[in-house]
């Protein structure tokens, strides 16, 4: 009975001490537990190699996303005791005018110099808490239904600290990540500056980053992850024409016309970086696995760490993906090669580090004129490459975009003005997928599902998916141009012709030992050049395939 007592006082007095600031005894209640997530380990083994005809499984709304399981923390009654000395401070990804996701758990989270202390979340109808612990602190509210009215996020702590955060709304967020293709602004293009109008009191919201602040501080701030955004004027902003022209171009269109679409509010982050190869945004325990010590712009893994690692709680619906022209430069790049690995490995990293299985669009890299394939001598096997990592991944999209490349002779070739009609192919896939708005059917790109060489070697059939009424050509009586016989290094150009609703058959030159099919994969692709598409006018994937 004594041991009892004596452990009964014990826990009374470690439940009194707790209090923080206000440090007087508690009256108990309880909220969601501060949950402290452990250190993602680096991958210890390379991605393995998946069967090549693996099936790709549609994206889907990510799924609400539950955390574990722990013992509820009681607190105490929230009893303010002014400190002058204590700080607070919110996560600077958060701030005024932003969109939170919907229907999923919101975390907030950020820094006090007061450990032990309380804090105090009020969103809406909901209040969460936590206490301040190695000069951190973190809560969770509860999914919120999409909402266009105005709310405000209050964060109070014990010692007389109060951070406002007006005008959030409830919606759905994306991001657009990548390289230069989906960093570029809107300002770049004449020809689309004048689509725009300021559409700040419409509820879309912008927060825009990019690869020059990174540049500017990669011997400092970038050489860790982040947690914080690294520059004081990247934020939450409201779609005035200014914020528009400075916000990605394929962000801005998709997310503009996703709007009139849904009519819930949208959010847009861009965390991709002009030039960045894969292994600059690949986390450092990654880029140390594959043995990466040279970047581009910036050292591996030094655009993960400033661009991506602050959003890391911050849940989403989707990410759009631009990324590829850095790794098809000519020069000592053995990078191509290893494409479909590096992206496979980077997606799973970054799934199990923002916690959910978030759905990807990827841009399948484009064509960037005779100019540009006199040094982009390898972007055919990046697109290769590109469509093996799509065929042994869940949960993502390809979308093509080699005809939608920059016209000969147009002055930005690396960069085509053609980032709205990008936008609307994406954003035909992303309605069907994921609000049942038309169907995937209809947006799907035609992609080959069984290849087969002739017991005499003379013409291989390709049967493809995703062929609507049927596939089309350009050509008279249903021939068509791009496919090619060979390998990479050594590609030749073959015939071939549509002979039924979903088969192309391609013929063998005369003397010609086929060890390769391929199409729209050379380095330049001129303009109907590559002409298959489904009858929707979606055009086929490019790839190669050993036979």
């Amino acid at each position: 009975m004594k041991k009892a007592l004596i452990l009964l006082l014990i826990l009374l007095m470690t439940a009194s001490c707790a209090v923080g600031c206000a440090d007087k005894p508690a009256d108990a209640t309880t909220a969601e537990a501060v949950v402290t997530e452990a250190p993602t380990e680096a991958p210890t083994e390379a991605p393995t190699e998946a069967p090549t005809e693996a099936p790709t499984e549609a994206p889907t709304e990510p799924p609400t996303t539950e955390e574990p399981e722990t013992e509820p923390v009681t607190f105490g009654e929230f009893i303010v005791e002014p400190d002058e000395e204590a700080s607070l401070k919110v996560t600077n990804t958060y701030g005024d005018h932003m969109v939170v996701q919907r229907d999923t758990k919101i975390k907030i989270w950020g820094t006090s110099n007061r450990d032990g202390a309380q804090v105090r979340g009020l969103f809406m109808d909901d209040e969460a808490r936590a206490y301040v612990a190695d000069g951190k602190w973190e809560m969770t509210f509860s999914p919120k239904e999409a909402t266009a009215e105005p709310q405000t996020i209050t964060v109070e702590d014990t010692c007389g600290n109060s951070v406002t955060i007006n005008d959030v709304l409830v919606g759905d967020v994306f991001v657009i990540g990548g390289q230069s293709n989906a960093e570029i602004t809107v300002s770049n293009y004449g020809n689309l500056t004048s689509l725009v109008k300021n559409d700040e009191d419409k509820p879309i919201r912008l927060f825009m980053q990019g690869a020059d602040g990174v540049i500017a501080v990669k011997k400092t701030t970038a050489l860790e992850p982040s947690e914080e955004v690294i520059k004081p004027g990247w934020k939450w902003k409201t779609a005035t024409k200014a914020a528009i022209f400075e916000f990605s171009t394929l962000g801005w269109f998709f997310g503009r016309e996703l709007l009139d679409e849904i009519n819930i509010p949208i959010g847009l982050i861009c965390t991709a970086a002009n030039g960045a190869k894969m292994n600059e945004l690949m986390p450092p325990e990654l880029s140390a696995q594959y043995k990466y010590k040279v970047g581009g712009n910036v050292a591996p893994s030094q655009y993960y760490n400033a661009l991506v690692h602050p959003f890391l709680k911050m849940k989403f619906k989707a990410m759009i993906f631009f990324q590829g022209e850095s790794e098809g430069f000519s020069g000592a790049n053995p990078a191509p090669k290893n494409y479909a690995r590096d992206f496979q490995a980077l997606f799973d990293e970054y799934r199990k580090r923002w916690g959910f299985d978030f759905p990807i669009y990827n841009v399948q890299a484009s064509d960037y004129t005779a100019e540009g394939a006199k040094t982009c001598v390898n972007i055919g096997q990046v697109r290769a490459q590109q469509f093996d990592a799509y065929r042994k991944m869940s949960g993502i999209r390809l979308i093509p975009s080699y005809d939608l490349g920059s016209d000969e002779g147009y002055w930005n070739y690396f960069h085509s003005p053609y980032k709205r009609e990008l936008a609307e192919r994406i954003l035909r896939l992303v309605l069907a997928d994921m609000y049942g708005i038309g169907t995937a059917g209809d947006a799907l790109a035609p992609e080959p599902a069984e290849i087969t060489l002739s017991e005499d070697k003379t013409y291989i059939t390709i049967r493809f998916d995703n062929v609507g009424e049927g596939l089309k050509a350009n050509g008279e009586g249903g021939e068509v141009s791009g496919f090619t016989l060979g390998k990479l290094s050594k590609l030749t150009a073959v015939k071939a012709e549509i002979i039924s609703k979903d088969t192309v058959k391609v013929y063998v030159p005369e003397k010609t030992t086929p060890n390769a099919v391929g199409y729209a994969i050379e380095k330049h692709i001129k303009k109907g050049a590559a002409d298959l598409c489904s009858s929707f006018d979606v055009p086929a994937l490019a790839f190669h395939k050993s036979l």
